[in-house]
Formats: structure tokens, sequence, C-alpha cells
């Protein structure tokens, strides 16, 4: 009986009355409600982030004063280098050409970037490294490519890959192959 007087110094809840048992489901209702709405604050959230239309500069960063400062016949590439950069692209044969690239694009989430602005700087050499020509194109000059998607034929079978992994199953003797002998080759 001593080891069950250690027992009643345990409190041990009552039983629930109707009134508590209403508490808790109103509590859990106000805790429901107020887990909806925090869920649906930022489900909305979320969803309003992604209409958002975001602004993207890709290619060179123009500075207008910057760029109307080259002048052809006096400024040359080292010039030209040190006031706007290092060119975008060169031209592909030869190194007398230069260009300077920006595209400003309006990205959306769900949707492909769409080109708002354009625009490309070309500088010509001559050969002795001066500024020959400076010419601007904007979106006008811009065009859009569409590739051929056709295919490019090749000789040969059409095999699925079955017939890759088991065409080869008995096209082959078991006879060494031929020029093969028992005598060692060239390196010894």
């Amino acid at each position: 009986m001593q080891r069950l007087g250690l027992l009643n110094d345990w409190k041990v809840a009552a039983p629930c009355g109707r009134r508590k048992v209403e508490s808790m489901k109103k509590q859990l209702a106000t805790t429901l409600t107020i887990t909806r709405t925090v869920g649906l604050c930022l489900l909305a959230g979320v969803a309003l982030s992604a209409c958002g239309n975001g602004r993207m500069v890709r290619g060179y960063v123009f500075d207008k004063e910057l760029a109307d400062a080259i002048q052809p016949g006096v400024d040359n590439k080292q010039s030209v280098r040190s006031t706007l950069g290092t060119p975008t692209v060169a031209a592909t044969f030869d190194d007398k050409t230069w260009y300077y690239v920006s595209t400003t694009v309006r990205v959306r989430p769900v949707f492909w970037p769409d080109a708002k602005e354009h625009r490309v700087m070309a500088i010509a050499f001559n050969d002795k490294g001066v500024v020959s020509d400076v010419q601007n194109f904007d979106m006008d000059a811009m065009r859009t490519i569409h590739p051929v998607d056709d295919k490019t034929p090749t000789y040969g079978r059409d095999v699925n890959l079955f017939q890759q992994i088991f065409g080869n199953i008995g096209r082959f003797s078991g006879s060494a192959p031929v020029g093969s002998t028992d005598a060692p080759g060239p390196n010894g």
C-alpha cells in the first residue's frame, strides 16, 4: 500500500465536462479559421507576385553620352575600348567591326520574354585601327528567324532500339578476326 501512496501525489484530471468539450471545439474552430485565413493570404500573395512584370537588360548597357562621343576619324580601337568597354561581339573574319548589343526585355512568369527595346551599335575600323563608321540599329532592324525543322537525310537503315541491341546476335562466328595470328603484334 505504501507504493500506492505515491500515486496519490499525482494529479489526475477530472473527466471533462460538457462545458470543457464545447470550449475546446470553439478553440479548434478558431484555430482552423486563422490557419485558413493565413493560408489564403499566402496563396494570394504568391499568385499576385507571379503576375508582376519584370524588366531586364541583356547585353551591353548603353550610356547615350558615351555612345555619342565616338567620332569617325578621331577615335581608335584603344579609345573606343576605354570609352565603351569590351565589345559584345567582334566581326567573325576580321577584327575591323565591333558590335555593342543591348536588348531590354519584359519578363513575365508564364510567357516568353518580350523584347521591348533593342539597340546595336556597329563601329567599323580602317586598316590603321581608326574609326571609319558608326552605325546604330534599333527594333526596326531586328528580324525574327524561323529555323527549318526538317530532318537531314542520312544513309543506312532505320533501326529501332531492339534491333540495335539484338541485331548482332549470331552474325559473328567463333573464329578469330581476319589478320590475327598467335604471333605477337608490332609492339611486342
